[in-house]
This record gives C-alpha cells, structure tokens and sequence, in this order.
C-alpha cells in the first residue's frame, strides 16, 4: 500500500513538473496564433496562385475571393468560439446528456437513411421540444417561483408539449393514403379472356413437407424433418468480418458456413407426373424472423397448377442485427445464395434418378425455373450464370458440375451488382427473364433490375423472352407475407406507408404475372406473353393501377437499339438513318435511375416544345431493299419512358412511310397515352427525399393492320420510313429504345 502511494506522489509530481514547463504564457499562445495563421495565409494564397492566372481580370477575381473566403473562414471560427463559450455556461449534468443524446438521435437517423437535411431538423426538433418541455416542468416545480418565471415556465411547458404531441402523431401517421391509379387506353386485344386466369387455383390436390439436415435448430428442418439432405462447405463464397458474430450465429444456429444446410418446405402436386420444379428463394431480413414461409401463396397455388415448389430456407445468411451491425457480419455472400440454389437443384436431380425415392421421376428436368426476391432475386441472375460454368469465377479451386436445363429466371424487387464476376455486373444469355419492381419500393428503392434485364441477350436463336414489370403502389415486403408493410425497419416512423397498396392486392398481382410468365416461358403456352407485351390485356385479372412493362423477345427484328457506336444518325440495322427535325434535345444516354446509376443500355433522349422551336419529329430511314416476313401480322414496337417535368401523360403520332409515298399515322393514345413518370415519397412528408420518380421505359406494340385500317393503299411489306410526330403534346422529353418488328 505504501509503495502504490509513493509511486502515486511520484506521477503527480511528473505531471505538475511537466504541465509547469510546458506552461509559456499568453505571449507564448499569441505567437503560436500568428504563425499559425501567417502559415495559413501562405498555403491558402500560395495554393490559389501555385498556377497563375493568366489575365489581371482572373487575377483580381480570384484574389478577391481569396480574401472574402479567408475572411469567412476566420468568421466562422469566430462563430464556433462563441457558441463554444456559451456552451459552457449550460449546468454540467445538461451538457452531458445534450451531446450524449445528440449523437445517440444521429446514429438512429442516420442508419434510418434519411438525408442530412432531414437528420438536422429532427434533431432540432426532438432536442428542442424535449429540453422546452423539460425545463418547462423542472422550473415549474421550483418553490416560490415568480410569477414571470412561472409564465414563462408554463409557456415552455405548453409550446414543447404541443411540439411533442404534434411529433407523436406524425409517427404514427403512416402517410398520405393509396389511392390506385387508373391510366387511359384499352387493352390492345381480347385474347386473354379467352384463357384461364393464371392466379386462380388449379387442378391439383397439394401435398406438402420439409427437407433438410436433420439436425437444425428449427424442428421442420430438424428433428421433425421428412427428408434428410447432405450440407454444404460454402466458406471458398462468403467473407466474416467478425469473429465474434461469427461464434454468436453458431451458437444461434447450431452450425457454421463450412455445413450449410440444405433445407426447404416444399409444395407439389398429387399425381404421377413428371411436373416442372421452380425453386423460390428470399432475400436478406433478420435471419431470426424466417423468410422461407412467406412465399406459401405462391407455393400453393403453383402446386395446385401442376408445379413443384420449393422455397429454400437461406436465412442464416441473412443480417444478425445491432450486433452485426457494429462488429460486422457476413459479407459478399450473394455469389453463394446463387451457388446454394444449384446445389438444391443437384439433390433434385439425384432423387429424380433414385430408384425408390418418393420424387423418383416425379420431376422434369428440363422445365427447371427459379424465383428469387431481394437479394435471393439477385442470386437468381447469378444461379443462372453459374450454371453452365466449369469453375467459380473467382477462384477455379471450386469446380462445378451443373448444367440444368433452366428455362426461367424471376426477380422481385432484386438488388444488382452485391456480387461481381470478374469485378463486372452479372451477364445472362439465352432465358427467358421476368422482373417485377413497386415504385413503393423503399428498401430497393430503384429499380436495379431493370438494369439485369439490360443485361439478357438472346444469341443462339431460340424461342426466349424478357420483361420489366413497373408496379404503381407495390412495395418491397409485400411479396414475402412474413415481411410486410415495412420495408426498412428502422425507419418504420419514417417511411411512407400510406401510399402502398394492400398486401392481398400485392400477392394477387404477383400471382397473376408469375403464374402466367412461367406457363408462357416453361410450360410453351406462349399466348400468355401478351400480357408482358401489355399488361392492359390483364385487366379482368390483375389489381387496377398502373402498370409499365418493358418486353423483348429473340424473335424480334431490331431496327435502332442505339448500342451501335457514338454517331446520332446511324442504327442498329445497317443502312438506317436517323433524322431528327425541331428537337429541343436529342442525344443518346443511359437513363439516370433513382440511385444516381446509370442504366445499362443507350435510349436516345428526345425533347420538344412548340413553343421553342415548333413541331417537332424523329424520323427512322429504313435501308432500300428493307422488307418484312409475314408483314400482315407482323406489330411495329418501341418502348418509352416519359421524363418530362411537367408529370403529365404524353400523347404524340406514330406514321409509317412506304417506298411509293402512301402513310399512314396513328396516335400513341390509341393504344394508351405515354405515362407520366410515377411519383412516390419514400419519406413521410415534410421529409425530404432525393428523388421521387426515375425514368422507366414501357413497351408499345401496334400490329400494321392497325396501320392499314387507316390507309389500306400503304404497304407494309416496302416500307421506307418510321417517325415519331411530336404534334400533339406542345411539349416534352422522352427516352426511345428498342425499336424494331416481331
């Protein structure tokens, strides 16, 4: 005890000689306060003037904010100084918990993914209302207060209340309400009606039940598991930041990465078969609130129409909370969700051929799809690249042995780019692709699939088809039944709910469009892509709102895809020329989307406006010789996306040329005027948000009879020129692509 004491005496003893020899004076602190700012004025002034300015004019302009800036500068330190000082007037015990509190609220902000603008006044707003009424109530309680006092004390107590109870209400509003949108035009035909509705139960009795390790946690995939199934190492695709989350999910889950289970619930039909298998897979959410379930909606009705369903159970690789949000978690794991799907599809493979096995030859392996949401819509794309590859693309020590017959891929609401081949975003040849986006969407709160469906080329001549499907009120949860309405949950006070539409609206639309993309993709009925072409033609069957769909086929002949080289006036199909007459603007470009990227394919950016510069036009010169097979039932198509400011419908003329001179012209509002962007507030108002629409293309196609019912002299088989007439909207900007002829 004595000796601590000595040695105590002797640090404080140090530490007063110290402080004692390091303690100068004021003129000491005053001569390191000029030289600090001499050195400053020589770096800022010496930067500034490092390359000189090659006229007096520059010169003085750029002394003279020199000066102004370096003024400004001193200011605000000025300023800071000042507030600092009054700082410290403020009672210690309120100082601490003011800049505790402060940064508790940012961190809560912030990671809600609100703007800066946003976090500054909500900070003000709680921290000001919170200390008002606070000090309204603590000086209220003072004995023998004075009447001033007490008035201004009750004043506080009232403005900081109403203030609070004001704020109250606002988070539990949960904004402006839905209101589905209805939009003009006319299903381009009636064939639909003529079929079955894709949503409506099938045939089939379902039968149900579980595969797995046998040794899970959670009893349908452990000990009350019908099916037993191997594990897999999946350490070569995933990075842990952490160790110590990395031994909490083992102790969560019961096993790591290196035995990765494969475990699923399982929907399929009664019967002898053999029925065509889709795999549906999540995304990421709390991996302690399963995802696999959500997807019964699905499931059954699939099943009960003549499909094997399994939906996959990923969530161990999904998010481990606060924990991992401090200390880090996984990371760069989509490359193995889409590995683990190939894996499931290899044991259905396997009980395929097992003699003796309850799916011995129950499965037809050549109509194989897979449907994932989120991230899992991400892994996929990424499955499906995956699957004709000898190797691991980032390390050929993983061989793979797939091959599939995969017909299909669905996204909803996918993410794209969380893994990159070769450090490239992920390509897809020869399947058919469908992507499902709501523009309530506030966790993927661009549509980053559209940009996958860039990425889909059709090489080898086949029968394929891709769409983009852009849904008024859908939201991102909604498609998972265990996900819901709150598609960031840490900014549930937040976000803007009101505008979603209701879930049972969200699950029968995704009905509608997945069913039927799969029957038209998997199962050959391809009438059924009619309602891709435009979704119009769906009407009886799918929720009122609106709807944009982009869609390609192999079959289609491209005239002008605008990928071809930097000169304006060439196109896809040699030979064409492209003219343009009284354009405001007219250049080629990737869209901007909401997230600031670009898209990954050209449009060309038109802009007009009568006022300016007249009518305008934008004219395609087809090449001499140009005909067409079948021309009678053969459809001119485009998509557009209407990026006006105005966020008004555009209507505009659409006129086909022959070789001998005849036209004939259309309305696009014949078919359905262009849609103005669709607009929604991630944030409640009055939060800011930094973006409330981005350009989405959709599809039109209009057969040439259409054309000769106006003109019965025009040929459609010579014809001479395309053009897009600017007559009947006095303004606007839109983007073109895909022009061409199925």
């Amino acid at each position: 005890m004595r000796i601590k004491t000595k040695v105590s005496s002797k640090l404080i003893a140090i530490t007063a000689s110290l402080k004692r020899a390091f303690s100068l004076g004021p003129r000491a602190w005053k001569g390191a306060a000029y030289l600090l700012l001499l050195t400053s004025v020589i770096v800022w002034f010496g930067s500034l003037f490092s390359a000189s300015p090659s006229s007096l004019q520059r010169w003085l302009e750029t002394l003279c904010l020199a000066v102004l800036l370096y003024a400004a500068s001193l200011l605000l330190g000025q300023l800071i100084v000042f507030l600092l000082g009054q700082f410290e007037k403020i009672p210690r015990f309120s100082r601490w918990v003011l800049v505790g509190t402060v940064f508790l609220l940012f961190m809560v902000l912030r990671s809600s993914v609100l703007l800066f603008v946003n976090v500054f006044g909500l900070l003000v707003l709680i921290i000001g209302a919170s200390s008002l009424t606070g000090a309204g109530i603590g000086a209220l309680t003072e004995k023998g207060l004075e009447p001033v006092k007490r008035r201004v004390a009750v004043g506080m107590l009232l403005f900081g209340g109403l203030i609070l109870t004001v704020m109250a209400f606002w988070f539990a509003w949960t904004g402006p309400r839905y209101q589905p949108a209805e939009f003009g035009g006319e299903p381009a035909d009636s064939a639909l009606s003529r079929l079955d509705n894709p949503a409506e139960r099938g045939s089939y009795p379902v039968l149900t039940l579980t595969y797995g390790s046998g040794a899970d946690k959670r009893p349908e995939y452990g000990k009350d598991v019908n099916l037993s199934t191997p594990t897999v190492d999946l350490t070569p695709l995933v990075r842990i930041k952490s160790g110590i989350t990395s031994r909490l999910r083992k102790l969560f889950w019961g096993f790591d990465l290196t035995e990765a289970p494969l475990n699923a619930r399982v929907w399929y039909p009664e019967g002898e078969g053999p029925f065509p298998l889709v795999l549906v897979v999540h995304g990421n959410h709390a991996m302690d609130d399963f995802s696999d379930p959500g997807y019964a909606y699905l499931g059954e009705l699939l099943a009960s129409r003549g499909w094997i369903v399994a939906s996959v159970d990923q969530n161990f690789l999904n998010g481990g909370g606060l924990a991992e949000f401090i200390l880090g978690g996984l990371a760069e794991e989509n490359d193995a969700r889409g590995y683990l799907l190939l894996e499931h599809l290899a044991l259905w493979r396997r009980w395929n051929s097992t003699q003796g096995h309850l799916f011995e030859n129950k499965v037809d392996m050549n109509k194989l799809a897979l449907i994932g949401h989120s991230r899992g819509g991400e892994a996929a794309a990424i499955a499906a690249a995956f699957n004709h590859l000898p190797v691991y693309p980032d390390n050929a020590a993983l061989r793979f042995d797939f091959g599939f017959d995969l017909r299909a891929v669905i996204a909803i609401a996918p993410s794209d780019g969380q893994y990159k081949p070769r450090r490239a975003f992920t390509p897809l040849e020869n399947i058919n692709y469908l992507v499902l986006h709501g523009a309530a969407d506030a966790d993927v709160y661009s549509f980053a699939g559209a940009n996958q469906y860039d990425r889909v080329a059709f090489t080898n001549g086949e029968d394929y088809f891709k769409a983009a499907v852009y849904i008024d009120g859908a939201n991102h949860g909604q498609f998972n039944t265990t996900w819901g309405r709150v598609d960031v949950p840490g900014a549930k006070w937040f976000l803007n709910r009101g505008e979603i539409m209701p879930a049972e609206e969200q699950e029968m639309l995704a009905k509608v469009l997945i069913a039927g993309f799969l029957d038209a993709s998997v199962n050959g009925r391809k009438e059924y892509e009619q309602l891709f072409r435009n979704p119009l033609s769906g009407g009886e069957w799918l929720p009122t709102g609106i709807y944009l769909s982009q869609y390609v086929s192999s079959g289609i002949r491209q005239i002008a895809n605008f990928e071809e080289d930097l000169n304006l006036k060439t196109a896809t199909l040699p030979g064409t020329r492209l003219e343009g007459v009284n354009l405001v603007t007219w250049r080629e470009e990737p869209p901007t989307m909401a997230s600031k990227r670009l898209r990954d394919s050209m449009g060309v950016r038109l802009e007009w406006d009568h006022e300016q510069s007249g009518p305008a036009s934008y004219s395609l010169q087809l090449p001499a010789g140009f005909t067409l097979d079948a021309a009678g039932s053969a459809g001119l198509t485009f998509a557009a996306a209407n990026v006006s400011k105005e966020q008004e419908p555009l209507d505009f003329t659409i006129m086909l040329t022959d070789r001998a001179g005849e036209r004939a012209e259309l309305p696009l509002s014949s078919i359905m005027p262009l849609p103005p962007p669709l607009t929604h507030r991630r944030f409640k108002p009055p939060l800011k948000v930094s973006s409330e629409t981005e350009p989405v293309y959709t599809t039109y196609t209009i057969h040439l009879t259409a054309f000769l019912a106006e003109n019965e002299a025009i040929d459609p088989d010579r014809l001479a020129q395309i053009s897009f007439v600017f007559n009947r909207s006095p303004k606007g900007t839109i983007f073109l692509d895909d022009l061409g002829f199925h």
